[in-house]
């Protein structure tokens, strides 16, 4: 019978369980992360750019992606990740912050 664990999010696989060994699993590094059960590897945590508006909500840890969000008056780049990236509300708009989009003054 073989030895293989089921290893918990945030850990990857470091060698692959065979006949006789048991699966070794170790910590995802710093900035890094697995959220899901069984992963061989660790995927890189969120970057918030703070020079282009956004601000960490909640932070990087072994088993969950950094949260970012926009300032106000900024509002979330769609070609990013969620709220790591946001560009300037246009003149007459704004925005509350958050990952809202920028609405016009009434």
């Amino acid at each position: 019978s073989s030895f293989c664990t089921v290893f918990v999010s945030g850990e990857r696989m470091r060698n692959r369980c065979t006949a006789t060994t048991d699966t070794v699993c170790a910590p995802c590094q710093d900035e890094y992360f697995s959220s899901e059960h069984n992963h061989s590897f660790c995927k890189s945590c969120t970057v918030c750019n703070t020079w282009k508006g956004s601000r960490e909500v909640k932070k990087c840890e072994k088993t969950s992606d950094r949260i970012c969000s926009c300032v106000p008056g900024y509002m979330p780049d769609e070609e990013y990740t969620l709220g790591s990236v946001c560009s300037p509300c246009p003149e007459g708009f704004y925005s509350m912050g958050g990952n809202e989009n920028c609405r016009p003054w009434t």
